[in-house]
């Protein structure tokens, strides 16, 4: 089967973290964004093509984010240009399609178990005979489009992002990103009108299938869609981790602290020290990272490759990006730090008093203005302190009484 998967655009919403990355690079547990997608859907068994729809500048990017996965012979990469809606987007993958039956399509921001979603959606598209089926999540945010389906999984109506929310009550989906389509997708696409938006709308392009035959919804409660910083950070919880990553090696003694061999994870029930320095999970150390002596890390730290943070430092609620430097004494909250970030000693974030409910491991954080979001290469020097709901933009030098 080919799966189309539409990563183009410049994400705008996630600044200033893709200011200096792609928004499909963007780390979970350590590992980018696309390439969690792209291995569930491989795990699925049912992947012979993954085409990847970008805008311009990005395609080799794109390439060295798969340039060591087993299937990176399976991946091929077009390009929108100019970008004129999701099914515009499609309709650059169609080269790459051939005459095969099925055809997955899925928005590149978006985290679901699709090597069990996908299978499924298969089945019960074909139990139908629909012309189009997606995947649905209960919900009724106005940010999506907002569908009313049956007991029996056929959608009913599908609006592009409606206001207004549900009537009495009624219960309404969202429109989950996950589309399986027939071999009429293309000339679907065609017939297409603009949208009032002045885009070409897939769900416009399934209207029109509407029009022809059943559209099938499949419903999941495991769904989430990565639209801002603060979606990045709760996303970090979305999978287990690894197996590996459990089983802890690390180089301490001295001064030295504690530095992670591979990536290491800390589960939620944990509170251990390791060469003078104190965790609390859930905590990830990524691999080559160094936490000097008397450190407090946790809970919900997330910590990039190749890091370094100074001794006596606390941080807590952070996500730190590969390759960035904290000086020692820092203090961190509600914090999402891009790539190669240097930071100075003294460094106080501290967007909220963070209460012990706060703190509490299973709880997602909803307010993107109780959070410091910094993006990639920025320097702060030492003895500056950030407050509530600051952003820094990537490069940015930032000096003390700025």
């Amino acid at each position: 089967m080919i799966v189309i998967i539409i990563a183009a655009g410049q994400a705008k919403r996630l600044r200033p973290l893709t200011e200096t990355r792609l928004k499909g690079s963007l780390p979970i547990m350590n590992e980018p964004l696309l390439v969690h997608m792209a291995d569930m859907i491989q795990e699925s068994g049912l992947m012979d093509k993954l085409v990847l729809v970008v805008s311009p500048g990005q395609v080799d990017k794109m390439s060295a984010i798969f340039s060591c996965k087993e299937y990176s012979d399976k991946i091929e990469i077009t390009i929108q240009d100019p970008a004129q809606g999701t099914a515009d987007a499609i309709a650059q993958a169609e080269p790459f399609v051939g005459n095969e039956k099925h055809c997955l399509v899925m928005n590149g921001d978006i985290l679901a178990p699709l090597d069990v979603i996908i299978p499924e959606l298969i089945d019960h598209h074909e139990k139908i005979k629909a012309k189009c089926s997606m995947v649905v999540f209960p919900g009724d945010d106005e940010r999506y489009g907002l569908l009313r389906i049956t007991d029996d999984g056929k959608v009913l109506d599908i609006k592009e992002k409606a206001k207004g929310g549900s009537a009495n009550g009624e219960q309404r989906y969202i429109n989950a990103g996950i589309y399986l389509f027939g071999n009429d997708l293309f000339d679907t696409i065609r017939a297409t009108p603009l949208s009032e938006r002045g885009e070409f709308e897939i769900t416009d392009t399934i209207s029109l299938l509407g029009e022809k035959g059943v559209l099938g919804a499949l419903i999941t409660d495991n769904w989430m869609s990565i639209e801002n910083p603060i979606d990045l950070f709760n996303a970090q919880r979305f999978f287990l981790p690894k197996e590996k990553m459990l089983k802890m090696q690390f180089h301490s003694g001295g001064e030295i602290g504690f530095k992670a061999v591979k990536d290491i994870f800390f589960e939620a029930d944990v509170e251990i020290e390791f060469s003078s320095v104190f965790f609390k999970g859930p905590v990830l150390v990524g691999k080559g990272t160094l936490i000097e002596t008397g450190s407090k890390i946790g809970p919900r730290v997330y910590i990039g490759s190749d890091c370094e943070i100074g001794g006596d430092s606390i941080i807590a609620e952070t996500l730190l990006m590969n390759k960035s430097r904290i000086g020692a004494n820092c203090e961190f909250s509600s914090t999402i730090i891009g790539e190669e970030v240097v930071v100075g000693s003294n460094t106080k974030i501290t967007p909220i008093e963070l209460s012990e409910e706060l703190l509490i491991a299973e709880r997602d954080r909803d307010k993107l203005e109780d959070f410091v979001i910094i993006g990639g290469k920025a320097l702060l020097s030492a003895n500056v302190t950030i407050t509530k709901g600051c952003k820094i933009v990537a490069h940015s030098v930032v000096k003390k009484g700025d």
